[in-house]
């Protein structure tokens, strides 16, 4: 692959960091650099992913719910009652 020269602005404690890293590892700042980069464009390449694997679930499970599987969930009662049943279940449960 061919490289090319950038020219690019950090702040000067970070460029110590990335000296001192660079020092320890016995490499030098491009390589660090290009460590770095690959890994921020893999991680960010992961993200995508896997956002688009929870919408794709949530696409999928749409609908799911209707009134005729889950009738508690039409009545307009209040939420705070329907919240103490379920945690009532819950403990008979336990």
């Amino acid at each position: 692959m061919k490289s090319v020269a950038v020219h690019i602005t950090i702040p000067e404690e970070l460029l110590e960091e990335v000296d001192r890293q660079a020092e320890q590892e016995r490499r030098n700042r491009s390589e660090l650099t290009r460590e770095a980069l690959r890994r921020y464009l893999a991680r960010q390449q992961q993200k995508a992913l896997a956002k688009q694997q929870l919408l794709g679930a949530l696409q999928e499970s749409a609908g799911s719910w209707t009134d005729e599987t889950h009738p508690e969930l039409t009545e307009r009662e209040d939420p705070h009652r329907l919240r103490e049943a379920l945690w009532e279940a819950d403990q008979r449960k336990l």
